[in-house]
Formats: C-alpha cells, structure tokens, sequence
C-alpha cells in the first residue's frame, strides 16, 4: 500500500538537477505554481485551483527544509485561494479597474510590512521553544524569510483588489525568495521564482500600462 506521508516527503526524489537531487513535491510544487502565476497575469479563474495545489505542496516542503515562515504562509495562500475561486465564481460581467495606492497609503504599507517581518520574525524564533516536538530545528533566515512571508501576504491582497503596487512588491519578494532558496540548495524552487520575477516585471509593465490608459494618468488618492 502506498505511503502517503512519503509523497509529501523531500526525500522522495525523482531525478537530479545541476547535482542537485529534486524531490516529487518540489517538481509539483513548482510546476503547478508556475501555473498560477501565469494564469494570474492574465486573469483566468483558474489560478485558484492551482494556488491551492501550490500552497499544498510548498507547504509541506518548507517545513521539511526549516522555512517556517514560509510554510506558515502557505496556510494564508491556501485560504485566500479558497475565497478567491469562490468570489471569482460569482463575479458578474462587471470589470475592476486597475487603481494605484496613491503615496500616503504605499508609505503607510512600507511601515506595516516592516513592522509585521519584525514581528513575525520574532515569533518564528521562538517555535523552536514552544513546540519543540514539531520544530526541532531553528528557523534559518529568520527575518528575511518573514519579509518574504509578509510581503507575499499584502501583494497577493492588493492583488485580488487590483492595485498596481500589487506587482512592484511581488518583485522585491521575488527577489529575496530568489536568494534564500539558492542558499537551501532547492535549485528547481530557485529557478520558479526567477520565473516569477520575469512575470512580475512583465506584470508591472503590463498593469501600469492599463492602469495610464483608464485613469488618463490621474492618481487614485
């Protein structure tokens, strides 16, 4: 009988890369969240179903590897994964405009965002002494990891509320990600946010583009 708990497992590795040995959770996690960056750009519906398959597997990974911030930002994609799909379903015909935070509001989300890697950071340092029978391992890039974590949070809410900050903060979280898993040595993880970060900037230009055409380059305060 097959052990499910093995699929989850990064040591289920199914081929290598670079010599760098590619577990079947990280190949899946990878693939499907390709996909769900892809279909986001363009707006399809189905980025959910795929975000949900996405957090899934990441979730599982990122404990294994001691990302606890990041795994713990999985349950977050899960869950908004969930709602988007059902809003998403009810949506009439009806287009949202692409809107911009305006200065005062994108200051006042640099501080949050801050002040939230600050404090998740703390509490991902103390897992460790809390729950000692789960996190056997301290978390590692502890502060950059919340960063990624917070960041991926807000720009995947502004997101789904179509502001064009949305991307510009996808890029700078991209870029840490980038850096952390070519450290933890998940070389095909590394290569998927190198991806994101092309469709990041293709996001960027493609909404701020969109964005100048329905505002006539009037600012939403």
């Amino acid at each position: 009988m097959f052990d499910l708990s093995l699929f989850f497992s990064k040591e289920l590795q199914i081929f290598s890369f670079f010599g760098n040995p590619i577990s079947l959770i990280e190949l899946l996690g990878t693939s499907t969240g390709l996909f769900c960056v892809y279909l986001a750009s363009r707006n399809h519906i189905l980025t959910w179903p795929f975000g949900i398959l996405t957090s899934t597997c990441f979730f599982f990974l990122f404990f294994q590897i001691q990302l606890y911030s990041d795994m713990l930002l999985q349950i977050y994609f899960f869950g908004s994964s969930v709602y988007g799909w059902l809003v998403w379903r009810k949506r009439t015909g009806a287009y949202i405009k692409i809107q911009s935070l305006g200065k005062s509001k994108t200051l006042f989300l640099v501080i949050v965002i801050l002040l939230g890697t600050f404090f998740l950071g703390e509490i991902t340092s103390r897992l460790p002494f809390w729950l000692p029978s789960i996190f056997i391992k301290p978390p590692e890039f502890l502060y950059w990891d919340a960063f990624t974590t917070v960041g991926s949070i807000f720009a995947n809410f502004l997101l789904a509320l179509r502001k064009l900050e949305s991307w510009f903060l996808w890029v700078f979280v991209d870029i840490v990600c980038i850096i952390i898993y070519s450290l933890k040595q998940i070389p095909l993880v590394t290569l998927e946010y190198i991806v994101f970060l092309l469709i990041a900037f293709y996001g960027c230009y493609h909404w701020y583009k969109e964005y100048k055409l329905h505002s006539n380059g009037k600012e939403c305060l």
